[in-house]
């Protein structure tokens, strides 16, 4: 018994010396027998890819990240028509529109009386910082002060939240 358990633990061991230093096969389309990825990955792939083929940070939204940073405002806020306001508004039609003037939310006084109007530099500046840009809102989240997530996320917002007039095709 002794003798056959040394033969099969030193073929394991020859065995496992002799493919030291192969190289594998690399996967090509006849030998790649992955599962499909989600879009989502498929898209952050083209998006490294990208980046890495030209050699710069991609300065395109990325509504992968957008996604991503959003879940901050989400503990708050809502995107979709029809669904409720919660610590803050629903967020549905919000480009173009005035601010503090969805009904049966109740905003700031300071908000109220600052005549804004959200469009797209407006709320780039909103995100960044809420209570910089208009003193005395109750709105008390922070910002988000890297110009690229920022970006992506006002990016994800409008597209979530346009309507049909505004939706591009």
């Amino acid at each position: 018994m002794y003798k056959y358990t040394l033969k099969i633990m030193v073929i394991i061991a020859i065995t496992g010396i002799a493919s030291c230093g192969q190289k594998s096969v690399p996967n090509t389309p006849d030998t790649e027998q992955s599962k499909p990825q989600p879009q989502s990955k498929i898209i952050a792939q083209a998006n490294k890819n990208k980046d890495h083929i030209t050699g710069t940070k991609s300065t395109s939204p990325d509504l992968i990240n957008g996604r991503r940073q959003f879940s901050k405002c989400k503990v708050c806020h809502t995107l979709l028509q029809g669904e409720r306001n919660k610590v803050g508004p629903n967020l549905y039609g919000l480009l173009n529109r005035p601010a503090a003037s969805l009904e049966g939310f109740r905003y700031s006084a300071a908000l109220k009386q600052s005549a804004l109007v959200w469009d797209q530099p407006s709320l780039d500046t909103w995100i960044n910082n809420p209570r910089k840009m208009v003193p005395g809102t109750s709105m008390s989240f922070v910002g988000v002060r890297d110009e690229q997530s920022r970006k992506d996320l006002l990016a994800y917002i409008l597209e979530q939240t346009a309507g049909p007039a505004t939706k591009t095709q």
